[in-house]
């Protein structure tokens, strides 16, 4: 529901959060998409992440938390080894850090291309670790509630994938990720999507799945979150609703398996996803509103891909900067005065 008009009912929102996508942080030269079709400013995404950190300083009402859509360090950092990955990251994060307010962060296939698993679960990069999080810090999914009337679910697109889990051959995630993708794309290279028609074309090693137990735990969140009528924003580094461009389709392997759990429900307003770095939106026949980020990475020096998200009482709008589209967004359950 993209629109650039305010909701009628605007006044000081009940809470302002920050959104961001694509950061692809490193320090090299620019370069382009691996099509070659789009440039990317590797040192210049740091300048721009910058931008919007102090433009969320500035603003009148300072943000409660930041929405941080994944790919924050890009895969080039590998070539400088564990200590180059490291540094980036540090980089990368002391912008954030300097908000003094919770970042829920959800991992990119990026960060899997530099790193295991094992060494996100206990970074700064697994928001589990963080105070109100609701959820095992053994995992990258989780929720929280940073107002009564609003909830955010992080869901790890990653978890059953054939990035990230290094030597731990025998993880049932990544035995299951083995499973689906050979019986649906059979070419050697794991990237290679040619044969693959249509929506088949996700079966590419750079997306990934959602696996049975993450479902159940949605769907036990979402229950929960119905009956005591709270909106809520699901978001992950790979889409649940996807347009094909270059040839690919950056969506979830089971996107399916997770929508059939949304719908069962009232209470999902948005799904937020970063990955398809040119960024596009979809209101789906369930009055979901889907909003792929564009990403910072491919926007040049002097302008920007962020966004401000508002909680009205009727509404959620985004207000998006540079790249960004804005959006207002209508609220499942209104908040009342006194919350």
């Amino acid at each position: 529901m993209v629109s650039t008009e305010p909701p009628p009912d605007l006044q000081k929102p009940h809470m302002t959060f920050g959104i961001i996508s694509d950061i692809h942080y490193a320090d090299c030269e620019d370069g382009t998409n691996f099509l070659k079709t789009r440039e990317r400013f590797y040192r210049n995404s740091l300048s721009l992440l910058k931008n919007a950190v102090n433009d969320w300083k500035s603003g009148v009402d300072p943000v409660a938390f930041v929405l941080q859509l994944g790919d924050l360090i890009d895969g080039k950092n590998k070539n400088g080894g564990e200590i180059a990955v490291k540094k980036a990251l540090n980089t990368v994060l002391h912008p954030l850090n300097s908000l003094y307010v919770p970042v829920y962060h959800v991992i990119g296939n990026h960060e899997l291309y530099n790193l295991n698993r094992s060494f996100y679960l206990s970074s700064p990069l697994n928001s589990s670790l963080s105070l109100s999080i609701e959820t095992s810090s053994t995992h990258f999914y989780y929720t929280s509630l940073p107002h009564p009337r609003l909830r955010i679910i992080a869901l790890d697109t990653y978890e059953v994938s054939l990035l990230g889990y290094g030597d731990r051959t025998e993880d049932e995630n990544f035995k299951t990720a083995q499973k689906w993708f050979q019986e649906h794309n059979h070419n050697q290279d794991v990237n290679n999507i040619c044969g693959l028609e249509g929506l088949e074309r996700r079966w590419a090693a750079y997306n990934g799945g959602v696996s049975d137990s993450q479902l159940r735990w949605l769907s036990q969140i979402l229950m929960k979150a119905n009956t005591k009528q709270e909106n809520v924003i699901i978001f992950s580094h790979v889409a649940m609703q996807c347009q094909c461009k270059d040839g690919s389709v950056c969506l979830a392997w089971n996107y399916n398996d997770v929508m059939d759990i949304v719908r069962q429900y009232q209470c999902v307003i948005a799904i937020f996803a970063g990955h398809e770095h040119i960024g596009w939106d979809y209101l789906d026949d369930h009055g979901v509103q889907h909003i792929t980020f564009p990403a910072v990475i491919e926007t040049r020096p002097g302008g920007n891909a962020y966004a401000t998200g508002r909680l009205y009482d009727q509404f959620l709008t985004i207000t998006g900067v540079g790249r960004v589209p804005s959006y207002t967004i209508p609220l499942r359950y209104h908040i009342c005065p006194d919350l």
